[in-house]
């Protein structure tokens, strides 16, 4: 039969399996909701700098694509500005070639010229806006269409609104060049206001030398590009509220999805949180580039104000702010899919967890109940064994235990004897002295009681003698409280005799307390400990043999110190001191079995402890080696 304590092992075996298997899919199930959580969490944070990262870069390069294509048109009308004037002046000097060879010799210088002025006064092209202009290399003006209230005028020290002489340049660059390009500034037709900048190219007429040029205001042509890049932003819309807006640097729209916007001044338009829209629209742009966030007045599938975000370069040639954004609320609706995304996989992967969870609990129980049963058997085995085994080791106890006693026996039996030999001596003398004295009638009454007294004093030690000794023999193993010190000398007095005879000294220094424990054994313990002192003692050559005995103690603890001064347990075999039959003595001498049923004694009978280290020290101001035995007892077991 199993005892209770092994009946509640193998419920331990049988349902412990279970509860932690239980415990941990639970635990395990718990751990995935909450990493599904926080990857839930991390996914989205991550959705929100992707869509926010992707929908920057894609309207950084919705805007630097305009961007580009605007500096790509000024380049390109530019160039063709170039191509149409030289292609112009080209023609203009043919038409002025063929005159002079037609009527050179005919016609006088100045026919000839009013025949040229009359073919290009009025040759315009350009939609009108480009016309030529003929000077001498000495600055007089020979033609001047547009203001021919000025022609005949020296224009040789003329000098444009930024400082330079336009005739001496032109002159100059003629000589480096056939057909030069030049820029400067000039008063627009009908605008005798402020000089505009113009872009021209002159040619040489060598017959007369003359130059004839041809120019166009950079405004006028820059208009025509403007017009043509704003159409085509207009009409440019990419993504479902995808789009490109123009406004130039006093806050005029000059693009926008909505119509009605275009040609509005809206410098002071502000949003729902009196964010200054297009001031800092401005800002940005003349910064370079950049970001923004405001509440948009209107978005474009919703007709309604929405957040968003928008992107803002600068092309300061124009004074334009290029931008485009994207609606914040488009980023919501993809986390809301995602969240929902999420949430169908998070519950799927928690039920299939659970399904394994109940499975492998199942698994478990039906094995943990086979375990139990195999367990079971191998308990009630191995309980058989233990039993054996336990009472072998008692059995070999009592044995020690009794090998023990009768060591002490040994030792006890010649104290005795030491301790009677003396009284018993006395008395054989004291009785031999009153037959004596008797006979020859010699005895006195004073010295028949006198012999006696001294006859009843040697009986009564004789009796305490076999007192002592009968109280160290008594087999009672009752726990009583007893004296310590009173006890420790108990146990020396029935060494004292032998400790006398060799010559051994034993010094105290035992604190007065009591304690509760087996005194008989402990005497025991003492005994054993001393009389191996005294063994190795005897061995020695010292002219001062000592034992010392310390008694102390620290808050519930009684601690025992005996050390002798014979040198010391050698170093290898210290360790096995307190093993059973283990001695450094012959076999005549001991068993090895004292200080193996001292440990016995002071750890499980009376739940101590007990130690043995050589140790180094001081006496008499004398240095001393020797063993020392550390007993540490509880004052209540």
């Amino acid at each position: 039969m199993l005892s209770k304590n092994e009946t509640k092992i193998l419920k331990l075996i049988k349902y412990t399996p279970v509860f932690i298997v239980g415990f941990f899919s639970i635990l395990i199930t718990y751990i995935i909701f909450l990493d599904k959580n926080t990857q839930y969490k991390n996914e989205i944070v991550e959705l929100k700098k992707t869509f926010l990262n992707n929908n920057k870069n894609r309207i950084d390069i919705e805007v630097n694509r305009i961007h580009d294509y605007i500096m790509y048109e000024k380049k390109n009308s530019e160039s063709d500005l170039k191509i149409l004037m030289k292609m112009k002046i080209q023609e203009a000097h043919k038409i002025m070639t063929y005159i002079y060879e037609k009527h050179k010799r005919t016609e006088s210088k100045k026919q000839i010229l009013e025949r040229i002025k009359d073919a290009l006064r009025h040759y315009r092209f350009n939609q009108g806006r480009g016309y030529f202009y003929i000077y001498e290399k000495t600055g007089k003006n020979i033609m001047l269409p547009t203001q021919t209230h000025m022609e005949g005028t020296n224009f040789w020290n003329h000098i444009d609104s930024k400082g330079s002489y336009i005739i001496q340049d032109m002159v100059a660059l003629l000589k480096k060049e056939k057909e030069p390009f030049y820029e400067w500034y000039w008063y627009k037709p009908n605008e005798n206001i402020k000089q505009k900048k113009k872009i021209g190219i002159v040619k040489e007429f060598k017959p007369y030398d003359l130059f004839i040029g041809t120019g166009e205001y950079i405004q006028d042509y820059e208009e025509k590009i403007k017009d043509k890049v704003l159409q085509y932003i207009h009409k440019l819309k990419y993504s479902k509220n995808g789009y490109i807006f123009i406004v130039d640097y006093n806050g005029k729209y000059l693009s926008h999805i909505k119509k009605s916007y275009i040609g509005l001044n809206r410098i002071d338009l502000k949003d729902s949180d009196n964010f200054m829209i297009t001031k800092e629209i401005i800002k940005t742009a003349k910064n370079g580039s950049g970001f923004i966030k405001y509440v948009g007045t209107i978005k474009p599938d919703t007709n309604k104000p929405a957040k968003k975000t928008t992107y803002i370069k600068g092309f300061d040639t124009w004074n334009w702010a290029i931008a485009t954004g994207f609606y914040n609320d488009e980023l919501e609706k993809q986390i809301k899919e995602k969240e929902l995304e999420i949430n169908k996989e998070n519950k799927k992967d928690i039920f299939n967890f659970f399904i394994l969870s109940i499975t492998v609990i199942f698994i478990f129980i039906l094995l943990s109940f086979y375990i139990s049963k195999v367990l079971e058997k191998q308990f009630l085995k191995y309980k058989k064994e233990v039993l054996s085994y336990i009472n072998e080791n008692r059995e070999k106890d009592n044995i020690y235990a009794q090998q023990s006693k009768m060591a002490a026996m040994g030792e006890m039996l010649q104290n005795i004897a030491h301790q009677w030999r003396q009284p018993l001596s006395s008395i054989s003398m004291l009785s031999s002295g009153v037959k004596f004295k008797k006979e020859f009638g010699l005895l006195e009454d004073k010295d028949l009681y006198k012999s006696m007294d001294d006859i009843n004093k040697s009986t009564k030690y004789l009796s305490q003698t076999i007192e002592d000794f009968s109280d160290f023999f008594n087999p009672n193993k009752k726990v009583v409280l007893f004296n310590l010190e009173k006890t420790i000398n108990k146990a020396l007095n029935l060494l004292e005799v032998q400790f006398k005879d060799k010559e051994i000294k034993i010094i105290q220094s035992i604190e007065d307390f009591d304690i509760y424990g087996y005194e008989n054994e402990f005497i025991q313990v003492i005994i054993n400990i001393c009389n191996n002192a005294k063994d190795e003692l005897i061995k020695s050559s010292l002219d001062e043999k000592i034992i010392i005995l310390e008694v102390k103690k620290k808050n519930n603890t009684a601690h025992i110190l005996i050390k002798d001064n014979a040198g010391g347990i050698k170093e290898e075999i210290i360790d096995r001191v307190f093993e059973p039959y283990f001695s450094t003595k012959h076999k005549s001498q001991g068993t090895g079995i004292g200080l193996y049923m001292s440990r016995e004694i002071i750890v499980k009978h009376m739940k101590g402890s007990i130690s043995v280290e050589n140790d180094e020290y001081t006496f008499n101001k004398k240095e001393y080696k020797g063993a020392a035995f550390k007993l540490t007892l509880n004052l209540n077991i």
